[in-house]
């Protein structure tokens, strides 16, 4: 097995039509036969010059010499390649050879540096970098997400000396006290103590009491000068007062202005999402996730925990299926796509880190919903069951990531004995009210050529693939069902004309906002997703040291605020509308701490977004003017890495970039 080094180095450019222009330098003292260099990208690539595609695996490839000829040292092999798909134009440096090695005939690798990529073509757009006029600063709250109401009045509260904190010995105050005090200790804010008596902060009264209130969550603070009065109708009400609290605390330098806050969630679902499965994150970035949301009164975790690349939960049912697919490198079951590099790298998440993101979750009044993405996105899977597709099937589907027979066939009798006792397993493990049952991305060219899908359509009088697609998801939903679930879903499973009653399942409109609005029009319950405004894997500018992909837009700051989340002209389908979840997907991620600067700043817009309503919600200046002045601040003690494209690595040194290797 070989070791990092400097013995090949691959430099490339890219050309005015958007191909690369590489070039593998051999620096050793190794004189090498038949070889190939190995390296991932974004999606797949084809030839142009000068290189075969010998293994492609979505982004994953390997390619030799166009004429095999020994390659000596101090030599130089140059060759060009794109990408296959026009929409996959680059961008940033993303988009280049990641995890580089040469792989020998005798399946010995070597790995190779790879140089930054030389793209001129670039025009900088600076993101948050300028200071604004500070007329704006004042006129809001420093607090996010702003208010229902605030009701200013003179003088400050010091919440620089002790404080006397007096509340009923409630059980539900005394947990919510102890949930945010705990919260404050994890970041640091330092507002409430571990022993539940005590703030740091002034020599204030702070009152809590709980009382009748006009809705879930909501709460009010009055803030005099020496009373603090806290009063909510629930526990989630009476944390997020106290959550208002560690925020003003920081972003006011413990001199809070005095007034009136009535507050209230817009949305019952205020979400965010992580990919697990193309990444995986260790179980404190995860913990480390739950608390941000928390701080910022988002309310729902969407783990996407399986996917072609890995299958993450490892369950009761099928432990082998788990620890099977978490680990990928040269010669495993999963190559090393997205720059992971020759060596094994990934882990799995057993039933004890399942039950502690839960507990954690659960302390910060945040729900947990669990993906097992169906049919599609399956690749791993198959691979360990083949059975689970049609042998009679010879569609040879291609993936919009590029991967071959990704689909499973639910035509097949193994499918449901496979997929049945894991959603059971993942109904057991979460109390959550939700399990998220995928059904999005299936390739049109799936179950064409199965005989056993012609059967099953004939059987249930299903006309084209859209109606197998919500049959299947209708079935398994059946399960979930029985074990006390409700189901969600991508907004594909609902395509077909095989339905059931609209309200058994959430939709995730993920495609655009005026497809989310469609659907809430006939009547389905939705969560908004749109990839233009809260897809957090999009590049935040086009700056070429930036990370993020941008086949949605590019996604700023601003643009997770200014979109208009219900018609100012169809108010009455925001009925139908559960709430907004901003989504975080792996491809470009090489290591836990990028999570950091993809989701720092623009989950301030995220937060604003889903719980402000309409006419509180701040946007482009005055929000950015806060977040500038008070955020930057507040995000460096908590120990987020806010946002600046140098924060990201452009060298894609797979040792470098690995903080999580193997979890046995």
């Amino acid at each position: 097995m070989g070791t990092v080094n400097s013995e090949f180095v691959l430099t490339s450019t890219i050309d005015s039509d958007g191909q690369f222009c590489s070039t593998l330098k051999n620096n050793s003292d190794k004189t090498l036969g038949d070889f190939l260099i190995c390296f991932s990208l974004l999606s797949p690539i084809k030839s142009v010059d000068n290189c075969l595609v010998m293994t492609q695996v979505g982004g994953y490839v390997e390619l030799s010499q166009f004429n095999t000829s020994p390659f000596l040292p101090g030599e130089e092999w140059s060759f060009k390649y794109a990408y296959e798909y026009s929409r996959h134009r680059p961008l940033n440096h993303t988009w280049s050879p990641q995890g580089a090695f040469v792989k020998l005939l005798d399946g010995t690798f070597i790995s190779a540096y790879v140089d930054d990529l030389d793209f001129q073509t670039f025009s900088s757009l600076d993101p948050i970098t300028k200071n604004l006029s500070n007329k704006l600063f004042d006129q809001s709250l420093r607090l996010v997400p702003h208010p229902s109401e605030w009701m200013p009045s003179a003088g400050v509260c010091n919440l620089s000396q002790p404080l006397n904190l007096s509340f009923d010995d409630s059980e539900m105050i005394t947990r919510a006290v102890s949930a945010a005090s705990e919260l404050g200790n994890r970041l640091n804010l330092n507002i409430l103590s571990n022993n539940n008596n005590e703030l740091i902060g002034s020599n204030t009264q702070l009152i809590i009491k709980a009382q009748k209130h006009k809705a879930s969550s909501s709460y009010t603070l009055v803030i005099t000068s020496d009373v603090i009065e806290l009063n909510a109708a629930d526990e989630q009400g009476l944390f997020y007062g106290l959550v208002t609290l560690l925020q003003l605390n920081q972003t006011y330098h413990k001199l809070i202005p005095c007034g009136t806050i009535i507050d209230q969630p817009r949305f019952d679902w205020r979400g965010q999402h992580l990919d697990c499965a193309r990444h995986f994150y260790a179980v404190e970035s995860i913990l480390k996730l739950l608390d941000l949301m928390s701080l910022f009164k988002l309310n729902k975790f969407h783990w996407h925990g399986t996917d072609d690349e890995a299958f993450r939960f490892k369950l009761d049912s099928n432990p082998e299926l788990a620890n099977a697919t978490a680990k990928r490198g040269n010669n495993l079951l999963v190559p090393p796509i997205f720059g992971s590099g020759p060596s094994p790298t990934g882990g799995c998440y057993d039933s004890s880190d399942i039950k502690q993101i839960i507990e954690r979750a659960s302390s910060n009044y945040i729900d947990v919903m669990p993906e097992f993405d169906l049919p599609g996105h399956n690749l791993s899977l198959i691979q360990l069951f083949p059975a689970t597709r049609d042998p009679r099937d010879k569609s040879n589907e291609v993936s919009v990531q590029g991967y071959f027979q990704n689909t499973l066939n639910p035509a097949m009798p193994e499918t449901f004995l496979l997929i049945e006792p894991l959603l059971d397993d993942l109904c057991n493990l979460f109390p959550g009210e939700y399990i998220h049952l995928g059904g999005d991305e299936v390739s049109p060219e799936s179950w064409k050529s199965s005989p056993a899908v012609e059967a099953l359509k004939t059987k249930y009088n299903l006309t084209n693939n859209k109606d197998v697609l919500c049959w299947f998801i209708n079935e398994l939903s059946s399960g979930v069902h029985s074990n006390g679930k409700k189901t969600a879903a991508w907004q594909e499973a609902e395509e077909g004309n095989h339905y059931e009653e609209k309200t058994n399942k959430l939709l995730f409109a993920w495609r655009d906002l005026e497809s989310g609005h469609d659907l809430a029009r006939k009547g389905y319950k939705v969560v908004l997703c749109p990839a233009q405004h809260i897809y957090f894997d999009m590049a935040q500018s086009r700056d070429y040291s930036d990370r993020g992909i941008n086949w949605a837009a590019i996604v700023s700051f601003n643009t997770t605020l200014d979109w208009e989340i219900i018609p100012s002209d169809e108010p009455e389908i925001e009925e139908n509308i559960e709430g907004i979840q901003g989504h975080l997907w792996s491809e470009t991620i090489l290591k836990d701490s990028d999570m950091e600067s993809m989701l720092c700043p623009r989950i301030l817009g995220l937060s604003e977004s889903a719980w402000t309503s309409q006419n509180n919600r701040r946007k482009g200046a005055e929000l950015n003017d806060l977040v500038l002045n008070s955020y930057r601040d507040l995000f460096e003690k908590i120990g987020w890495n806010f946002y600046k494209p140098e924060n990201f690595d452009i060298m894609s040194d797979p040792v470098k970039n690995k903080e999580v290797l193997i979890n046995e």
